[in-house]
């Protein structure tokens, strides 16, 4: 049904073999068959990593899925899985990793979350492929835009990083950061 609006939850390691690859291709795990059929030209996708709770990137389905078992990706799970349904997406809204977005900061306006107790969202994100309401989509995504627009307006600087204390000042001299 073209017009879904998925999320794909995965591993900072498996996020960062599908940027590599530059965001071509997402790999669903052999349980997820019905999913990936169900995947057609158009689909948006949401990227979700666990572990690091952040929404990194979006894209667009630009295929339908097929079968392929070489190794991309990593299984985390005692059971193998070579993540054999591939789907074809191209990028629309990525973010360098200093500018992924907060999940703590995003989750509560989620209708998607909703069922579950605010303490326990995170259930919300067990399991690697969800279907999102448009809304919830349209609401991660349009924070996306305004972090890249926001990149377009200013000048590109790299985050701060505390400088060295200064350990020669002498007693009772003030401590820069």
């Amino acid at each position: 049904m073209p017009g879904s609006h998925w999320m794909i939850v995965t591993t900072p390691e498996n996020f960062e073999a599908t940027r590599q690859r530059g965001l071509n291709l997402v790999g669903l795990k052999t349980r997820h068959r019905k999913k990936a059929e169900r995947m057609g030209p158009g689909d948006r996708v949401l990227f979700y990593v666990s572990f690091l709770r952040v929404f990194p990137a979006t894209a667009t389905v630009t295929g339908g899925f097929f079968e392929d078992r070489r190794v991309i990706w990593q299984n985390d799970e005692r059971r193998p899985d070579l993540f054999p349904w591939r789907v074809p997406i191209r990028p629309d809204a990525v973010l360098r990793d200093y500018e992924y977005l907060d999940a703590y900061q995003l989750v509560p306006r989620l209708l998607y979350v909703k069922r579950w107790s605010p303490e326990d969202w995170p259930m919300a994100f067990e399991g690697q492929v969800h279907l999102l309401a448009s809304m919830d989509f349209a609401l991660v995504e349009q924070e996306m835009r305004r972090v890249i627009d926001r990149r377009a307006r200013t000048r590109e600087r790299p985050p701060r990083r505390p400088r060295a204390l200064v350990a020669d000042r002498g007693v009772g001299a003030a401590l820069r950061i």
